[in-house]
């Protein structure tokens, strides 16, 4: 009996059932250097050449605070599975504490955005318990207590890539189009329930004094955001209603609101082709050694991070030298004939594909890397984190090619 294909439609929250395009009818894409039960990025003891800086076991990449769109939540609480129990526990005292409680979502507290923001270059992700996430169940070894219905961010997050960069931008490419859709359909949700809903008016990164306090909103506020005193005490039965409209949403009237806008296409169109990148990487004409990469020395090595702070690996100098000679004048063909003619020296065409997919080398118009579409602070945080792990047995056990020039044979 044949397997069961396991696609990226299957692997996204059930809500969105079939609404989403055939471009989730393709393969799940694996990622199997992320471990979230053995965190890749703790200290189990593994061999690293420079000094490291690992997450808490009792964080790990956890230290990020999700907003849930109001369909999601009805979801959660609308699900009456054990393994959601303890979330639904969770969300309900959300609720009852009023905190970043709107029409359109359970939000992370403005002052925790704040923090987040203010805090970003500080190297607290995976190691402060202070922005620790409320669903994190530290109980049961950091299990998620929402996991089934988890958001964008949460949905498309790793610490590591299997497929290297094309992975990340895939990935990234994906988290863009997920927040569109909660965006969309949390607005549809709401307004269809009830139009006299709205939003908080406050301007980003400001704070109100219950902000500060940690308080409540006022109660006239928080009235008015839920039509004007209609739903408060029944925000549950809102939420479940939200989720509900959602459920009866037939496709065509979700492409309406979401994949036929410019954004919606622009995002599919993109996700479609970072998805074939993985598979068939393109080796561009020209290559350079990646300007902004981030090295530091570890004996006859270094330690090089590129595109993800979190997924350093080690090469030999020698190596690393040689790089630099690749020349935003010449060809790769070019650079290696003259590699060949005046070092001795021939480069592997798997190992150039390899160095490619890793940042290493970079096309020169892109040889520093710009941020993708950044639509959540937990993606700024990392991008400004510096390196974190280089594990050579990491590299050695991946099975990646050697990386260390192969001379001519005579």
């Amino acid at each position: 009996m044949a397997e069961r294909l396991v696609t990226l439609r299957s692997k996204l929250a059930p809500v969105y059932g079939q609404l989403f395009s055939d471009v989730f009818d393709r393969p799940e894409v694996v990622e199997t250097r992320a471990t979230c039960d053995t965190c890749a990025m703790c200290n189990h003891g593994q061999i690293a050449p420079v000094a490291m800086d690992y997450f808490r076991p009792d964080a790990k990449c956890c230290t990020y605070h999700p907003g849930l769109p109001n369909y999601l939540v009805g979801a959660i609480l609308a699900d009456t599975s054990d393994e959601l129990a303890e979330g639904r526990r969770r969300l309900r005292a959300k609720i009852a504490a009023r905190i970043g409680v709107t029409p359109a979502y359970l939000a992370p507290p403005r002052k925790y955005n704040v923090i987040y923001a203010a805090a970003r270059g500080a190297g607290f992700f995976g190691r402060s318990k202070v922005m620790l996430c409320p669903y994190f169940d530290e109980e049961n070894n950091g299990r998620c207590t929402v996991w089934k219905y988890r958001e964008s961010v949460c949905s498309t997050y790793f610490c590591k890539y299997t497929a290297g960069k094309p992975g990340w931008q895939f990935w990234d490419t994906l988290k863009g189009y997920l927040c569109h859709v909660e965006r969309s359909l949390s607005h549809y949700a709401s307004t269809t329930v009830d139009p006299t809903m709205s939003e908080p008016k406050v301007e980003r990164f400001a704070l109100t004094a219950e902000d500060v306090e940690d308080v409540a909103p006022k109660v006239a506020d928080y009235e008015f955001w839920w039509g004007k005193g209609t739903w408060v005490g029944r925000e549950e039965e809102f939420y479940i209603e939200c989720y509900r409209r959602v459920l009866a949403l037939e496709k065509p009237e979700f492409a309406k609101h979401v994949d036929d806008s410019p954004e919606g296409r622009a995002f599919l169109a993109r996700l479609e082709t970072k998805y074939d990148e993985i598979a068939a990487p393109k080796l561009p004409a020209v290559l350079i050694r990646a300007q902004g990469l981030v090295k530091r020395d570890a004996g006859e090595n270094v330690v090089v991070t590129t595109y993800n702070p979190f997924d350093a690996f080690s090469l030999e100098k020698e190596l690393f030298d040689v790089l630099e000679m690749f020349s935003a004048d010449q060809t790769v063909e070019e650079v290696l004939a003259r590699l060949d003619k005046e070092r001795d020296i021939q480069l592997a065409p798997e190992l150039l594909q390899y160095l490619f997919i890793h940042g290493v080398l970079a096309p020169p118009e892109k040889a520093k890397e710009q941020p993708g579409d950044k639509t959540k602070a937990e993606v700024a945080v990392a991008a400004k984190f510096g390196p974190r792990t280089a594990n050579r047995q990491d590299r050695r056990a991946s099975g990646k090619p050697k990386t260390k020039p192969t001379p001519k044979k005579r």
